[in-house]
């Protein structure tokens, strides 16, 4: 198995890596890069219930974000 890693310069931070199990396509880069840019938006504040408020908010989120 071919291993990949991506390491992420993030001053004042350090360092942040990621291991990838294989060499990545760019269609699945690109998935990546979706995925990463979706786990690090910042949280919605437009007025609606938290997350932790309402569950179903947070399962909404869940299904949406795999629908791409």
């Amino acid at each position: 198995m071919t291993t990949q890693q991506i390491t992420f310069l993030l001053p004042p931070y350090g360092t942040a890596s990621l291991a990838l199990p294989e060499i990545l396509t760019p269609e699945a880069f690109a998935r990546l890069d979706s995925a990463i840019s979706d786990a690090l938006r910042e949280p919605r504040r437009d007025g609606t219930a938290d997350a932790a408020d309402d569950p179903g908010a947070v399962e909404f989120d869940s299904w949406s974000v795999h629908r791409r």
